[in-house]
């Protein structure tokens, strides 16, 4: 198993297991991030790209390298026929939840917790399609 693919794991148990502990705020970077890592893992494992690639891409435009690795694998699942529309909303929404939790002024209770992890459960579902 490739070390992004195994720290995808570690990032989705630790997310439920903080919001477990009651501890919410940091649950939605977790959930976030098992996804961005299952990304990359696609990204450099079976779409045998580099992250010299996803930097030129990333040169070329006014998004960030989240928002492009976002798209390539977007591209990349409709190759597989996979529903990218839901698959975009969602993945899209948890880096929204990601980003209120780590930089915005607000309180992050069991609600925003619970759907960070159900948002990052669904976006996994449709990442594995491409192994």
């Amino acid at each position: 198993m490739s070390s992004l693919r195994n720290k995808s794991e570690i990032n989705l148990a630790a997310a439920e297991y903080l919001d477990g502990e009651s501890v919410y705020p940091p649950v939605a970077h977790c959930a976030y991030y098992s996804c961005y890592q299952f990304m990359k893992h696609i990204w450099l494992n079976i779409m045998n790209k580099t992250d010299a690639d996803l930097a030129l891409l990333t040169r070329n435009t006014v998004e960030g390298s989240h928002e492009v690795l976002i798209n390539q694998i977007i591209k990349h699942l409709k190759t597989k026929n996979q529903d990218t529309r839901s698959f975009n909303t969602e993945i899209v929404s948890l880096k929204k939840l990601r980003h209120k939790s780590d930089y915005d002024n607000v309180e992050i209770g069991p609600e925003i917790s619970s759907n960070a992890i159900k948002l990052s459960k669904s976006s996994l579902v449709v990442l594995k399609k491409c192994l």
